[in-house]
Order: C-alpha cells, then structure tokens, then sequence
C-alpha cells in the first residue's frame, strides 16, 4: 500500500520497493539483517517512513532470530569445534602410542640380529663387534640414538650382570633416544647425591 500510495515521497517508495517489494527483495533484505548486521539501516527507514507499527516485527525478529538464534547456533559450532580439539588430543596419544608400540618392535628385531648365539642375553663383545660396522651405527642413528661405541652404550644398558637382555636393551635404548631429558637430569642428580651421601 506504501509503495502504490502516490501521496507519498517518491525516493522513499523506491526504497522501500528495492528492500520490500516483492519476496525475493524482502527475503535479501532480511539475509542481511541476520548476518551483515547492518539491521538498522533497513529497519529505521520503515519505522519513520512507512509505519511505527513494524517496530513489533522488527523488535521480535532482532531478538529472537539476530541475537537468539544466531548466538546459539555461534554456541553449537564452538563446543563442536572444542570437542574436535579434544578428540584430536585423544588422536594423538593414541598416535604416539602406536609410534611406541612399532619403535619397540623395531627394537626386538634389531635385538634378535644382534643376539647370534640366540641365548636372548647380549655380551659386550658382541654389541662392541657388531658396532663396529658403519651399516649397524647407521641404522642405530635412524632409531634416533647415537652411537659413538659399543663400550658405552653396554654400560648404559647393562644392571650390572655383565649382559644385556631384552627388556634391558628396550628399556635402556628407550631413554638414550632423542635429546636428554629434564627428568632424566634431576634423577641423575638426586642418583649422584645419594651416591655422594653414602
């Protein structure tokens, strides 16, 4: 009825024709009150110009889907996006645990090559003789340990019985892979306390 009156201002029913004319221009009008949030540039206009009595559209429409429904729907997708964070968190213990798990297999076969007696006991001549092959050091480098000789890498493993078994081998190569660490530091400090104490 606005738009046909021609009592009215022409500029102000060719702008209510563009915003609210027919469905579709009505329709994109309100996709941008939603989410450009520019709603009182569309809505202002229609209140002065054409009739007070759409403050009460406007009023519901603002706060019930604007504020209401987009901020819930904002809520929804943050706690999905938390929960996914999590779930990636879950994912990568689950990721380093596998890494271990096929890191200690690795460690098992290259114990078993190793063992050529095949008594499931290392000496520190054979690990001296086999680490002295360049092919054997390298691959202990892949493993992510470095190896200088065979002499000192027993000690480390070794509890003091004069061989290294499975479990000692694992278990000692386990803490010389990669770079030391603070944990590691302390206990050595506490060990060479106690050491000092006795």
């Amino acid at each position: 009825d606005f738009i046909k009156d021609e009592s009215q201002p022409l500029e102000d029913r060719i702008w209510v024709w563009t915003h609210y004319g027919t469905a579709y221009r009505a329709t994109y009008t309100l996709y941008e009150v939603t989410f450009a949030g520019n709603w009182p540039t569309n809505a202002r206009p229609v209140l002065e110009r054409v009739s007070q009595a759409f403050v009460v559209f406007y009023l519901l429409y603002i706060t019930i889907i604007v504020f209401a429904v987009i901020r819930v729907i904002s809520a929804i997708f943050l706690k999905d996006t938390l929960d996914e964070a999590h779930n990636d968190a879950q994912h990568l213990v689950l990721d380093r645990l596998k890494k271990k798990a096929e890191y200690i297999e690795r460690l098992e076969g290259v114990f078993r090559t190793l063992d050529v007696n095949g008594r499931g006991t290392l000496s520190e001549q054979v690990l001296n003789h086999m680490l002295a092959n360049p092919k054997v050091k390298a691959y202990f480098q892949t493993l992510e340990v470095d190896v200088q000789e065979g002499t000192a890498l027993f000690h480390l493993l070794d509890n003091g019985d004069g061989e290294v078994t499975l479990e000692e081998f694992i278990d000692g190569i386990m803490r010389c892979k990669g770079p030391a660490r603070a944990i590691d530091t302390v206990a050595l400090h506490s060990d060479v306390k106690q050491l000092d104490n006795k």
